[in-house]
């Protein structure tokens, strides 16, 4: 009679290698005398004889020269697909049994075959991923997407490196990856995208972007999982009562959760998101896949907005969106530079001044236009007073231009500027933090929306 209660695995699951499946369970079973010392010298030496065999199929029938380094990869491969099969017995237990009652290369046999099938399956869910990808521009999410998995596919060869990935994998995905190899990570890590990607197809491209600027302008460049800010806005949206759609949970509403959740206990806050959670999945008819991906992941979600709550920082957790192509813009041509004759004249000329005055004045008189200026800064030997006196008598703009140019570059970057840079862009900076602060406020704003021309 079934007593409906599951077997009691004698192997301690949790001490099993998710990667080193085979390796972990010999170890296991020896421990917990499942295996005698004579089966585990029969289960190495048949694995030496398939690494033999595999050997000779990898030198097309020559085993008598091999690369140690080679040699260690086909094992690894073969222990790799092994663990694949194993892995099937939802007891361990039943795994060690069938290392008792089957050979090394039986079963071997076995997880070759599901390789195929999980590589027909990853297939398949990265044709239906393409189908639903997010138009975003972030650069590592299209070209890992599409571009390193189609790579793996091509490259993958499960008979001799079976274990091995040979992409990056760079897009992170929200839920943690379980340390895998091979097929087995490409499946988990296309199983991951799918169901994110599922979810994300809800919402217009557009209010992903915009949602996406309000985390951080310029994502396209960031290494960010565009997942976990859709479903972290679609909750905020939900427990708010404002336009779930479009992922706008507006200044008032993320207002009225800062309240809300400041005054809420922690155990209140994991409840309210829990709720808001099933209403979601109520309201996009989620299926079961999809339920569990987004259940497994609320953890993390609950505790970033109860560590928000208590640090009363829940201001950095209601992302708005935002819309960088309504800002405005200034379009701020550098000019085109003179005759290269006429502006050495022009130089020596400036050289030849004693006055810092008459240095101005020469420029005010035969440099109009910003490129001009910029190089008569670069190249006339002017010191820091004469430059700062040449700034007094620029208009906002043309500041902010040079700012832009030279104060917007990371520290690292100012170790290749020559000299004449370094002094420039040193006198800029105290320049302009000598102003009064609006007229600081307005320079920032107008570098903001300038673009070069």
């Amino acid at each position: 009679m079934n007593s409906g209660l599951d077997k009691i695995s004698v192997i301690e699951v949790g001490k099993l290698d998710s990667e080193y499946y085979f390796q972990s369970l010999l170890e296991q079973a020896y421990s917990k005398w499942l295996l005698s010392g004579s089966d585990i010298e029969r289960l190495q030496y048949e694995c030496l004889n398939l690494l033999a065999y595999k050997t000779e199929r990898f030198n097309a029938g020559d085993s008598s020269s091999i690369r140690i380094e080679k040699a260690q990869d086909i094992m690894t491969s073969n222990l790799f697909t092994i663990s694949l099969w194993l892995k099937t017995y939802t007891n361990p237990d039943d795994a060690v049994t069938a290392l008792q009652n089957e050979t090394i290369s039986e079963i071997y046999q076995k997880g070759r075959g599901r390789i195929d099938i999980m590589l027909a399956s990853a297939k398949t869910i990265h044709a239906r991923l393409l189908q639903q990808l997010v138009d975003t521009p972030n650069v590592f999410y299209s070209s890992t997407i599409d571009g390193g998995i189609k790579g793996f596919f091509k490259l993958y060869y499960p008979d001799f490196t079976a274990h091995e990935i040979h992409i990056t994998a760079d897009y992170p995905t929200f839920n943690p990856m379980p340390k895998l190899a091979g097929i087995e990570f490409i499946q988990a890590y296309l199983n991951c995208l799918y169901y994110e990607n599922l979810f994300c197809s809800h919402f217009a491209a557009a209010d992903i972007h915009h949602l996406l600027c309000g985390y951080v302008e310029d994502y396209k460049e960031h290494l960010i999982n565009i997942y976990e800010p859709v479903l972290l806005a679609a909750l905020c949206c939900t427990i708010a009562g404002t336009d779930l759609k479009c992922l706008d949970i507006t200044e008032y509403g993320a207002t009225h959760l800062y309240h809300q959740f400041t005054d809420m206990l922690q155990n209140e806050i994991a409840t309210t998101i829990q709720n808001a959670t099933a209403k979601l999945i109520r309201a996009f008819e989620c299926p079961q896949g999809l339920i569990q991906y987004i259940q497994n992941g609320l953890p993390v979600i609950i505790t970033k907005v109860q560590v928000a709550a208590r640090e009363k920082t829940l201001d950095q957790i209601f992302i708005l969106p935002s819309f960088p192509e309504n800002k405005p813009k200034i379009i701020m041509p550098f000019g085109y530079k003179m005759d290269d004759e006429q502006y050495r004249k022009i130089i020596e000329e400036i050289a030849e001044c004693r006055y810092a005055a008459d240095k101005v004045a020469i420029i005010k008189e035969h440099i109009h236009s910003l490129a001009d200026l910029e190089d008569v800064l670069l190249d006339a030997g002017l010191t820091g007073e004469e430059i700062k006196t040449i700034l007094q008598e620029l208009a906002l703009p043309e500041i902010a231009a040079l700012s832009k140019r030279y104060m917007s570059m990371a520290d690292m970057d100012t170790f290749d500027l020559r000299e004449q840079e370094q002094l420039l862009r040193n006198n800029l900076h105290d320049f302009i933090v000598a102003l009064p602060q609006n007229r600081q406020d307005a320079i920032a704003k107008a570098r903001e929306a300038i673009q070069e021309k």
